[in-house]
């Protein structure tokens, strides 16, 4: 695991100050889907993602997946381990961004849990957009 330390650290002394504030606009908005995944509630999508975009529409699906078998996803946050911006204008922001999935469960109805397996970290790329509402992923 010092690898992995040692690597996160050399990404965040190569970020700039305007990537270390993109990433925390990201880690709020992940804040708020991660409750929308425990309170089984997609509506909370819309306070993440502009209308009509397709990961809000698979998140919806998948809290409501969920939900209909008597569960709700604990712990959804996305680890954002580095986070570059790569175009910005006054209206959006597109950002290279590798990240993965905290240690997330599945918490029953019953109380019972489950842990759903760890991912490796995963690059994407993410574009944000300023909306009268304030930032959301547009895609």
């Amino acid at each position: 695991m010092d690898w992995f330390v040692a690597w996160v650290a050399a990404i965040a002394a190569l970020a700039t100050s305007d990537d270390v504030r993109w990433a925390g606009v990201l880690g709020g908005l992940d804040d708020v889907r991660a409750e929308a995944f425990a309170s089984a509630d997609p509506e909370l999508l819309g306070e993440v993602y502009v209308r009509g975009s397709s990961a809000r529409a698979s998140d919806a699906e998948l809290i409501r997946d969920y939900e209909r078998r008597g569960a709700r996803v604990m712990g959804a946050d996305l680890i954002v381990l580095s986070c570059k911006v790569g175009h910005a204008s006054t209206d959006r922001v597109r950002l290279e961004v590798v990240d993965r999935l905290a240690e997330a469960h599945v918490e029953w109805d019953d109380g019972t849990t489950r842990t759903l397996p760890r991912d490796l970290p995963t690059r994407r790329v993410v574009t944000l957009m300023l909306t009268a509402h304030g930032w959301r992923i547009e895609n």
